[in-house]
């Protein structure tokens, strides 16, 4: 049997482990897997593998090794609450460990990773409450943490490949992500900042979907990109908004938008049609040096 063979049959097996540990809980590898948790089976008491030896079976080579590290890593994290947040760390180093584009072992070995992750950051069985998230400098793809509950998260100079998903996450602590790459659409709809958001410099080469974001401390979005549509429709901003020197190269919507803080516009580029329709400005505005390719829609 050829390594790729028993590596498809070892994937289905370890989301078997992930279910018995987590519950019935749904894990994306591609597409989303429903996977039923059967009874939980007694187990003789044994010598729990040290966090430095899950993590090198976690970036070996050998399949039968990444998978025996994961379980491990479920069980090291799950067995303390203290355990979690470097069990969370470890896990992202071996996120970021991963070569691009690697062979089709390491994509489908991401996937796991990444399904791994989410499902502990979603409240509901097996959720860690208030864990960081450092994947800065590391390449994702298709990476989904809809739904989920964190404090900290870092993502600069990551890069998102295919679809990114952040909707309805609430984070507690400072999400930034300065100099990302997004490679598709990447979606923050709902989702609520309890500090701030720090997006500056980014590109998304997609669609950037922000509608009904509620964020409490300043946010940057300073010299980024959007291809695509910037939707802010209803995005609710509690303190400053940077969008100096911003390009819109699609349609920009802050239809409803409501600006608690100062927002400033100075040097930004919108290319397309812009949409201001009942935005409310609590603070100072700046549109100075503003390029507009049509005519501003500010009812």
């Amino acid at each position: 049997m050829s390594l790729l063979s028993r590596w498809l049959t070892a994937t289905s097996s370890v989301l078997t482990v992930a279910a018995v540990t987590l519950g019935r809980r749904r894990l994306t590898v591609h597409h989303d897997v429903e996977v039923a948790a059967p009874r939980a089976e007694k187990h003789t008491a044994r010598e729990h593998a040290p966090l430095e030896d899950i993590r090198r079976r976690l970036m070996a080579v050998e399949a039968d090794a990444r998978l025996g590290g994961l379980r491990d890593w479920v069980e090291y994290g799950g067995r303390s609450t203290r355990n979690r947040q470097p069990a969370l760390d470890v896990l992202c180093e071996a996120l970021r460990a991963l070569p691009w584009p690697g062979t089709e072992v390491d994509q489908r070995w991401r996937m796991v990773l990444q399904a791994s992750l989410a499902a502990h950051l979603r409240p509901g069985p097996g959720f860690w409450l208030g864990s960081d998230l450092d994947l800065r400098d590391t390449t994702l793809v298709d990476f989904d943490l809809s739904e989920c509950r964190l404090r900290d998260a870092r993502f600069s100079g990551t890069r998102f490949l295919g679809d990114t998903r952040f909707d309805q996450t609430t984070f507690l602590g400072e999400f930034d992500a300065a100099g990302a790459f997004f490679g598709r659409h990447v979606l923050f709809t709902q989702s609520v900042f309890a500090r701030g958001l720090g997006l500056r410099g980014t590109a998304v080469c997609g669609n950037g979907e922000f509608s009904s974001i509620q964020v409490a401390g300043a946010v940057s979005l300073r010299g980024s990109r959007f291809s695509g549509r910037a939707d802010f429709t209803c995005a609710r901003f509690g303190s400053d908004l940077d969008c100096s020197g911003v390009r819109f190269g699609g349609r920009a919507v802050f239809r409803r938008a409501w600006f608690a803080g100062a927002s400033v516009f100075a040097g930004a580029w919108f290319r397309g049609r812009e949409d201001f329709v009942d935005a409310v400005f609590g603070g100072e505005s700046s549109f100075e040096n503003t390029r507009f390719g049509h005519r501003v829609h500010a009812d």
